[in-house]
């Protein structure tokens, strides 16, 4: 186990951070990334709803019970599926401890 800012901030064991990558950053990697002692991260632009997206926090909460974060999209060129509030408070409500 690596003893980083990293490590200690986010309470993995290794200064290993997933990106958010557009239909690839879902349940699966995303734990399988926490399993593995790094910060795995959901890709909220990949689900069109909000409910889409705490059904997939849902999933992996069921998959790990290691840290993971969501990436929450902001670009305003790009026409995102829910409002990003509906997502900050989706996030606030079912992925924090």
């Amino acid at each position: 186990m690596f003893k980083t800012r990293i490590t200690e901030m986010f309470g993995i064991e290794y200064p290993i951070i997933q990106g958010a990558m557009q239909w690839l950053s879902r349940a699966e990697l995303v734990s399988a990334v926490s399993n593995a002692g790094g910060l795995g991260i959901i890709s909220s632009l990949t689900f069109p709803t909000a409910e889409e997206l705490r059904q997939e926090i849902k999933k992996t909460k069921g998959m790990t019970d290691k840290p993971f974060a969501v990436n929450i999209t902001l670009l305003p060129h790009l026409p995102l599926p829910a409002p990003p509030f509906q997502h900050l408070l989706l996030v606030h409500t079912y992925a924090l401890p």
